[in-house]
């Protein structure tokens, strides 16, 4: 049974930019709990881990967005931007290379990894 302190945040009303001075304010040994849509919980993980949250801190639940449905933050392999888009299949809007949208997740950008086609 865990004990450690949980702070719950509902990803579809936290800023991203608001998690680090959120994260400032906790102790050792206190855990993360982020819920909500897809788009919004991998943005805020992300945030959370760039302001030095661990892995080990984190647990997500996504209460909407099936994999292939909806809007999905994709990352692009050739320029690094991130973009919102839907379906599998999109054209970066910062270099215009087409991507394949895959089902892999980084957790460190919050988003899909778009491979170039």
């Amino acid at each position: 049974m865990d004990l450690a302190p949980c702070l719950e945040l509902d990803a579809a009303a936290v800023d991203p930019d608001d998690v680090g001075p959120t994260l400032a304010r906790l102790t050792t040994g206190w855990r993360l709990r982020i819920v909500g849509p897809e788009r919004e919980v991998l943005l805020l993980r992300a945030a959370a881990l760039a302001h030095g949250a661990l892995d080990e801190e984190i647990t997500t639940e996504i209460t909407t967005e099936v994999l292939g449905t909806g809007v999905r933050t994709v990352y692009c392999a050739a320029c690094h931007h991130p973009f919102p888009t839907t379906g599998t299949a999109a054209r970066c809007p910062g270099c215009g290379t087409d991507l394949d949208v895959a089902d892999h997740v980084s957790r460190r950008h919050g988003a899909f990894l778009g491979v170039p086609r």
